[in-house]
């Protein structure tokens, strides 16, 4: 069999085995390492998707909310993987990012971080900030049909749920949002990433 055939072959396999573990959007499609899509409530009546707003004395809107509109899918984010795999698994780390549709005073890159605020609130906001808690971000499996998404510190601290709040999203206790994926248009299986898999 020739070496690009073998590739090949290697490739689909991969995408087969690594697609049944992965998470997957309201589709039941795999979630591309580094592709872009909107967060929505997996209750439909629970308001819209997640974008960002100001919160507290902001004057830049640099907290990750959710829309209070059903019919607002929120922001497109790109939802990737350090590792060199094609589709994200469950409890595995997970960056969430925004390009574009954004204010010029939202810094750039544009990723999820968690903020301790005075209070004592720990909430999920993007860059601007110097007092961010280290840590990782992670997807698990909520119900049959949802996703929660989770933060857990690198300073051995037990993960928590992040879930809505008045300030936009907050770690909870036990409280979490239930979530599903919606793939937006830009969400394409780049010729970079399937480079990056074969060569791992």
């Amino acid at each position: 069999m020739k070496p690009s055939l073998i590739a090949l072959f290697t490739l689909f396999a991969f995408i087969a085995s690594s697609a049944k573990a992965s998470v997957v959007d309201v589709k039941g499609e795999p979630i591309i390492n580094g592709g872009t899509y909107y967060i929505l409530p997996y209750i439909w009546a629970f308001g819209g998707g997640l974008r960002l707003a100001k919160t507290g004395n902001e004057t830049c809107p640099l907290s990750v909310a959710q829309s209070p509109a059903e019919v607002d899918n929120g922001l497109p984010w790109t939802i990737s993987s350090p590792l060199k795999i094609l589709y994200l698994p469950t409890n595995s780390r997970v960056d969430f990012s925004v390009e574009g549709k954004v204010p010029n005073c939202v810094p750039s890159p544009s990723i999820w971080t968690i903020v301790e605020e005075e209070d004592g609130v720990k909430a999920v906001k993007i860059g601007g900030y110097k007092n961010t808690i280290k840590g990782v971000f992670m997807i698990q499996k909520f119900t049959q049909i949802s996703y929660k998404i989770v933060f857990c510190p690198t300073n051995g601290d037990s993960c928590g749920d992040i879930g809505l709040s008045s300030r936009g999203l907050v770690i909870t206790n036990n409280s979490p949002l239930g979530l599903v994926f919606v793939k937006a248009e830009s969400s394409e299986v780049s010729k970079q990433v399937i480079s990056n898999v074969l060569e791992a």
